[in-house]
Parts: C-alpha cells; structure tokens; sequence
C-alpha cells in the first residue's frame, strides 16, 4: 500500500538536518488549529481517520545533572482516533543530509531507545520512549491505550531503530482513543568525557509535559 510524506518538520544542526515527520497511506489533511503553550508552540491536523497535534519544543536547561547542551529540539505527536475510518500512520524522525562524513551508533538505555551521531567536532543525539515505558504507560492508562498493554516490551515495541534515525508505527486505534509519542533531538561539542546529549533525548513524558505548559 503506498505511502506519503504528509508532515514533515526540520531541524538543521552542524551536522546536518534532523527530519521528523508523518506517514499515510491516505492524502488527506488540513490544519484546523495553532496552540501556544508556555514553553512550545503546536499545529493541529485532521487526517482520514485522526486528529493530530504535533508539538514543537526547545529541551529545558540546565539539564537534571547541571550540564547544557549547544541546541536540541522536540516534538510530541497526540494522535487522538476521531472516526472508525481506516488509515495506517507511521511517525519518524530521522538524521539526513550530512555536512560531512559522519558516524552513527546505537544508543539505548534504560527507558530509551536513541542513536548517536557524530564525528571529531560534533555528537548529536536522537531519542524515544522505549517499549517498557509504553507498556508502562498503557498499564497506567496514560495516553496509551489499556487495551494495548503487555503488547509491547523491551523486546517488542512499536518503535523501530534504524542507523539514522526511529520510526513507530501507530497502533490501531479505537475512536476516541489518544496516543502520546515524542521524539527529542540534542548537539553539542563532541566531548567523549560527557552523555549530555544522550541525557538531553532521556526524558520522562510528565516532566515534558510540565516544563511546556501541556495540562494532564
């Protein structure tokens, strides 16, 4: 079934571009609405079968450790199931375009799947929720569905590493339904003493919410 490119948002950094964007097989979307929020800004689409708010964001600093980092950027996907349309989305957020030669290398952590970047002069981080804090989420009822819960894990989620980048497939939803996904992006100076970027794309969902201004 073929597939479109119907959002995309950049992020140019000294490395080259962070591309995050959306995946459909159906065409059809149209902006119904602008937020601002005390610390980010969002659109809001309606597609086929979803309404989807994507947010846009700067990464609070100083990190929780004190250290900074040179530039990051966010962005949070909610995607709320509006009809019993069918439509299959797929969110992504990929590094493309390299300034130069550059080298790439897994990341993961506890509660994280990310990639490195990087190469003499510059580290770049991209990261998401793992499997485990989905299935977490689900079992709590925070904006994943219960009906999803124990479906995806450390080994089994719905989010897939590649070398540049993550892309997650969106579940089935049922009307009504709302998702949260984020994605959060950080550069700095190479500097192989310190994880700050790494610590920079590991962020629990609440404390995002909290330092933009998204009411529970």
């Amino acid at each position: 079934m073929t597939q479109t490119n119907i959002i995309t948002k950049t992020f140019e950094t000294p490395l080259g571009n962070v591309i995050c964007g959306l995946v459909s097989n159906c065409t059809s979307l149209h902006i119904v609405e602008h937020n601002n929020y005390e610390n980010g800004k969002s659109e809001i689409f309606e597609t086929v079968g979803h309404r989807i708010e994507i947010i846009e964001f700067k990464i609070r600093q100083p990190l929780y450790n004190g250290e900074t980092v040179a530039d990051s950027f966010g962005w949070i996907w909610k995607i709320q199931k509006r009809n019993d349309d069918s439509e299959l989305l797929e969110i992504f957020c990929l590094f493309e375009k390299p300034i130069e030669k550059v080298e790439f290398d897994s990341a993961c952590g506890e509660s994280l799947d990310a990639i490195e970047v990087y190469n003499e002069n510059w580290s770049l981080h991209i990261g998401t929720e793992d499997g485990e804090s989905l299935n977490y989420r689900a079992k709590n009822g925070d904006e994943f569905s219960a009906r999803l819960e124990n479906q995806v894990d450390f080994y089994n989620s719905i989010t897939k590493l590649q070398e540049n980048g993550i892309r997650t497939s969106i579940p089935n939803l049922i009307k009504d339904e709302n998702l949260h996904l984020q994605y959060l992006t950080a550069y700095d100076k190479r500097n192989i003493e310190s994880v700050n970027t790494w610590l920079a794309v590991d962020q629990d969902k609440r404390k995002l919410e909290n330092w933009i201004g998204i009411p529970w």
